[in-house]
């Protein structure tokens, strides 16, 4: 999703002047290396090896990586339903940036949610799992379905 934005802006770039396009791909993800330049795989250094250098370093990202595999992701829509709950429940700031950003744009997040939509489930998922019922029941699904019908997106 991104290499197309940004492989517009640099065509555009290469008009003018000569481009050099680093990557920060590590080097345990040899199948997304092309035709670029990867610093990370040329000194051999993997995804682990670059968050010790991070951490080393004082970087923490708020704590993101301590729940997340990548937080470079948090506002992607092909995250899985899990890790947009985790976002959704540890992370209430950058869940209002995601819902500001969804709402800003004439596409939906996701193919099958818009973060409205995602807030009013992970919410109804949260008051069945504390009734102790089954949120992979067809009556949960009715029921998100009924208050996303009626647009409960608004009222939560």
């Amino acid at each position: 999703m991104k290499e197309r934005v940004v492989g517009k802006y640099l065509s555009e770039l290469r008009k003018q002047y000569d481009i050099v396009e680093y990557i920060g791909i590590a080097s345990d993800e040899p199948k997304r290396v092309r035709d670029k330049c990867y610093p990370l795989v040329d000194w051999g250094m993997t995804e682990a090896d670059c968050l010790s250098f991070c951490y080393e370093r004082g970087f923490r990202w708020g704590g993101l990586y301590d729940i997340f595999e990548r937080v470079s992701c948090w506002c992607c829509p092909l995250q899985s339903l899990a890790e947009l709950r985790k976002l959704w429940s540890n992370f209430p700031e950058l869940w209002k940036r995601l819902e500001v950003m969804d709402a800003s744009t004439w596409r939906q997040f996701r193919a099958d949610y818009s973060v409205a939509d995602l807030s009013v489930r992970f919410k109804l998922e949260d008051e069945w799992q504390r009734s102790e019922r089954n949120i992979q029941s067809r009556a949960f699904y009715m029921e998100l379905k009924e208050k996303l019908r009626k647009g409960d997106v608004l009222n939560g």
